[in-house]
């Protein structure tokens, strides 16, 4: 190596050295104090109200955002698919960052509490006509043709498996759900006389970090209204937490079968889990 390259080479390494000491000194001061914390709850306990949403930006500061606002944020709230049954959303964020929750809302209000932003947003909110996950009690489970046996609280046999809602981790994000361990024979649960919207919407994923890592075969999912397929699908563990909007137009108003099929070919790890909502 000639002179030339080594002098430049210690240059570089010395000026490495210099914006790393420049950042590690100024890091503390980029960081949002629990005053800020603090001081944007109370904006946000202050206007909250009922068909409000908080949604934290980015997503890996939620449980810090859940620890100051935590008396808000519901379990229906914490794990929820979407923000469409929201009429407003609080976003609580730092960094510049912003909630998908948000997007296409109108902005009516934002302010700065030193590192912490709140910014209130107003959007049409989608009226739920009915909820799979809330209303399981509905639902008849079987495996093959075979009930299963069980309630909404504590779940659901079927052979040696168990049906049951419970927030999922799909995607690692809390989901409210229905948990239902695909088999070679299929699990259904058949809901009888729902009342349906313009929109069914569903949202389907592979529940649980490590089944996804362990196992990865694809799970058959179908979704009939009145006996007729309205989807047929495979997730998997790259597909996250996917959502379907099935058209129902044609039978808003009106109450009818609803029915959903869970299998996989290849069952091992397995875990899959769905959530559907009648919407007007």
């Amino acid at each position: 190596m000639s002179r030339r390259a080594a002098a430049i080479l210690v240059a570089l390494v010395a000026l490495v050295a210099v914006v790393e000491t420049g950042s590690a000194l100024t890091a503390r001061s980029r960081v949002a104090t629990d005053a800020d914390w603090e001081a944007a709850a109370a904006e946000v306990r202050a206007g909250f109200q009922p068909g409000d949403v908080i949604a934290f930006a980015p997503a890996w500061v939620d449980q810090i955002g859940r620890a100051h606002l935590g008396d808000l944020v519901t379990v229906e709230m914490a794990g929820r698919s979407d923000a469409d049954r929201y009429a407003r959303v609080w976003e609580v964020s730092i960094r510049g960052a912003h909630a998908p929750d948000a997007k296409g809302a109108q902005l009516a209000h934002q302010s700065e509490h030193g590192r912490v932003r709140v910014a209130l947003y107003d959007k049409p909110a989608t009226p739920v006509v009915y909820d799979f996950t809330a209303s399981a009690a509905d639902a008849r489970v079987l495996r093959g043709t075979q009930p299963c046996f069980g309630d909404p609280a504590h779940g659901w046999l079927c052979g040696g498996t168990r049906v049951e809602r419970r927030t999922l981790e799909i995607d690692y994000r809390p989901r409210r759900g229905l948990l239902v361990p695909a088999d070679r024979v299929a699990t259904t649960l058949a809901y009888g006389e729902v009342s349906l919207g313009e929109n069914l919407v569903v949202y389907a994923g592979m529940h649980d970090y490590y089944a996804r890592l362990h196992g990865s075969g694809l799970v058959d999912f179908s979704v009939d209204v009145d006996g007729v397929e309205k989807l047929r699908t495979r997730i998997g563990n790259d597909d996250g937490w996917r959502r379907f909007d099935l058209d129902t137009r044609a039978l808003a108003g009106t109450r009818h079968a609803v029915t959903f099929h869970v299998s996989a070919a290849d069952p091992a790890w397995r875990n899959f889990g769905f959530h559907a909502e009648a919407r007007r």
